[in-house]
């Protein structure tokens, strides 16, 4: 497939306004910036005259059940429906992450890639990739006011959500003047902050805070405290009656620690197979880490799967990581 890099959203919205049909999608196991803007971009898209859904492998998770998605989302078994002109994904650096192409190309005439991972392949037909961008959803707004379609309130309120949980809260340091000037766009456009801030982070079940008490008595510390990391298994997600999606964020909290550069969690997948997130303070660039175990992702906040035991793949993590660190030793 011949590729292109879009210079600009303008040059993405002439290409997208040649088609009709379009499926949006994101990575799995989708996060609020994957999310909110698969679905902010599907509803600008309809809002543009277009036809338009948002179609991912897995099912909406519990804390962004507040999001605009019923009609919007149509969740698929590892395929994409036929009838669509463009596959547009965002917010994901590689086109396997969709989960959706196992063994054939899209069935689309054309992918348009939306990212802002500094580790993004440019797998597709148009690449639009800023690094700098806060987040995926600053980019699909954007797109929005390049193509002058009117900013309705749940886009605002995806878009938002895309915002605040990229930059965690406004904590990050990817939290730029830009970024504030936009979320105070969005909420002028109706969003209620405090709304949003409760549905992200004050609506844990018993059973996910039962798993941060199990998340934190694995903590441990490396390297003089410099690297932190948690760890979950499927016996953690057993005795709390939890799963995968009760662990976001849960990497954040060995991250808090005094004197921490780099925090892992590492999360069991299969005996042999591990998820791991990590997460810099800044100095250490994590994306580099991950992209040598087959992922990617930002300087600050990468990912990646690992195969072996726990023991073995942790020993090969910390190892990448504390030589990371020293690298960036000021």
């Amino acid at each position: 497939m011949a590729t292109k890099t879009a210079p600009d959203a303008r040059a993405v919205v002439e290409a997208m306004k040649a088609f009709d049909t379009f499926a949006v999608s994101t990575h799995v196991n989708p996060e609020g910036d994957a999310l909110g803007s698969a679905i902010a971009l599907a509803l600008a898209l309809r809002a543009a005259g277009k036809k338009a859904d948002v179609v991912i492998r897995d099912h909406v998770p519990a804390y962004l059940d507040f999001l605009p998605y019923h009609g919007v989302v149509v969740p698929q078994n590892r395929t994409l429906p036929l009838g669509y002109d463009v596959l547009a994904v965002v917010d994901c650096g590689d086109l396997d992450r969709t989960g959706l192409f196992p063994s054939s190309p899209p069935p689309v005439k054309l992918v348009v890639n939306i990212d802002h991972h500094m580790t993004n392949r440019g797998f597709g037909g148009l690449n639009w990739v800023v690094p700098d961008a806060t987040a995926s959803g600053q980019m699909v707004y954007e797109l929005m006011l390049a193509w002058g379609i009117p900013v309705s309130r749940d886009m605002a309120l995806c878009l938002y959500t895309t915002l605040l949980s990229e930059t965690g809260s406004f904590r990050y340091s990817n939290t730029k003047p830009s970024t504030l000037r936009v979320a105070a766009d969005l909420l002028e456009c109706g969003v209620e902050s405090a709304k949003v801030a409760q549905a992200l982070y004050e609506r844990n079940s018993p059973g996910r805070l039962q798993l941060l008490g199990e998340v934190l008595r694995s903590l441990e510390r490396h390297e003089g405290g410099k690297i932190a990391w948690v760890t979950v298994t499927h016996e953690s997600f057993r005795k709390t009656g939890t799963s995968a999606e009760d662990t976001e964020e849960m990497v954040n909290y060995p991250r808090s620690l005094k004197g921490v550069e780099v925090a892992l969690l590492f999360r069991e997948v299969t005996p042999t197979e591990y998820k791991i997130s990590l997460r810099s303070q800044g100095r250490v660039n994590v994306a580099t880490v991950a992209e040598g175990f087959g992922g990617g992702g930002h300087r600050n906040a990468a990912g990646c799967m690992a195969q072996g035991d726990l023991q073995s793949v942790r020993a090969r993590m910390l190892s990448a990581v504390a030589a990371a660190t020293a690298r960036e030793a000021p």
